[in-house]
């Protein structure tokens, strides 16, 4: 089955995390039993008319701009016979009548629903990621209404679990672990953060689930998709530790991503880019004569970034990143796309991390501040 994302063009820019929430928004729906997703970008505050879209996509979901009475919200109201309800139309509480309401994380309603001609159209006021979990239930109940209808090729019960493993796909061999004709059903998928998407079928069930989470083990951070910095933060609010962060060639990035997530306040403490060597010094209270001797870019600079971040902000855990992210800047010994990392405690506790990250800079920025989180999860695990 086919499902068209259609999105307003300055939503999807080459970004980390798009508002669409893609690549995870793709697994959910891979899960769902849609094979292929197509995406279609629209000017900002243009119309569109999903009754004009092939028939070979039975689901159409719909990003809007997040402006009430915009231009694309009428043209869809229009297009699908709808009207708005109580609420007027510049409200920024969106009521349908004739449609399914879709509410976000604070119960606002920010979306609709309708099945239409056989095929399911969702319309998401803000971003689809947010209203993700009304989402894989109205979608859920429309395959399978197909499937009692014998419409739109249906599938009840044939639903996939994803589970998030830390580390390339390349790095996961099931067939190893015994299970060989069960473990073979299972379909993996490499991420752009550098870890690994596995798709399960439901049929495998509870047993041998059971087998695969024991034979992952700390590999698996998420049953479901979802990035790193949600799941994180979760075991960092749980375990009640604040977190400093120390960064070098990552600019802000790990902060960033930590701060994205809701209520990252409860253990997000400071965040120190000491991006030139004086900063480290200045900072971090890494010493000059240290860079000098092993350069910025080494194990031992990681850690004294580390300790100092801890030491400065009086945080439970620190974690720290430097290294060479390119296109320029490597050697021979060090080339582009080396990084060091560290992540430390309160008690004395030490983990530390040496990376050769390929692709571009931002590839090697992204999966750098991925393992830097993957330090901090470790961590956490250690201290159980």
């Amino acid at each position: 089955m086919k499902c068209l994302l259609i999105v307003p063009r300055w939503s999807e820019q080459e970004s980390l995390f798009p508002p669409s929430g893609r690549p995870y928004l793709d697994l959910q729906l891979q899960c769902l039993g849609f094979s292929e997703m197509g995406c279609s970008e629209l000017e900002p505050d243009a119309p569109f008319d999903p009754t004009r879209v092939s028939e070979e996509y039975p689901l159409i979901l719909i990003q809007g701009t997040g402006e009430p009475g915009n231009r694309l919200r009428r043209s869809l109201l229009s297009n699908l016979g709808l009207s708005l309800g109580l609420d007027s139309d510049e409200s920024d509480r969106l009521r349908v009548m004739g449609a399914r309401t879709l509410h976000d994380a604070g119960g606002v309603p920010a979306g609709f629903a309708i099945k239409r001609r056989g095929r399911m159209v969702v319309y998401c006021e803000k971003n689809i990621w947010s209203l993700r979990r009304e989402l894989v239930t109205v979608v859920r109940e429309f395959l399978e209404e197909g499937a009692r209808d014998g419409q739109g090729g249906g599938r009840r019960g044939h639903y996939r679990s994803c589970w998030m493993v830390e580390g390339a796909e390349s790095g996961l061999n099931l067939t190893s672990a015994g299970e060989e004709r069960g473990f073979g059903l299972c379909h993996t998928q490499g991420l752009p953060n550098g870890d690994t998407a596995l798709l399960i079928p439901a049929h495998l069930g509870a047993e041998f689930k059971g087998r695969l989470q024991e034979y992952l083990g700390k590999r698996l951070y998420s049953k479901s998709p979802r990035p790193l910095e949600i799941s994180l933060g979760r075991l960092l609010r749980d375990a009640n530790v604040s977190v400093a962060v120390a960064e070098s060639c990552t600019g802000g990035l790990i902060t960033a991503r930590l701060s994205a997530v809701p209520g990252s306040s409860a253990y997000l403490s400071v965040g120190y880019v000491t991006y030139a060597n004086m900063a480290k010094s200045r900072s971090l209270d890494v010493n000059a004569v240290l860079i000098e001797r092993c350069g910025a870019v080494s194990p031992e600079v990681a850690l004294a970034m580390a300790r100092g971040a801890l030491r400065n902000s009086g945080a439970d855990l620190a974690v720290s990143v430097t290294g060479i992210a390119g296109p320029e800047g490597g050697s021979e010994e060090k080339p582009v796309g080396t990084v060091f990392m560290a992540a430390v405690s309160a008690q004395g506790a030490v983990l530390e991390q040496h990376a050769l990250y390929r692709g571009s800079r931002d590839r090697v920025r992204y999966q750098s501040s991925q393992t830097a989180m993957h330090l901090l999860r470790h961590m956490l695990m250690k201290q159980r």
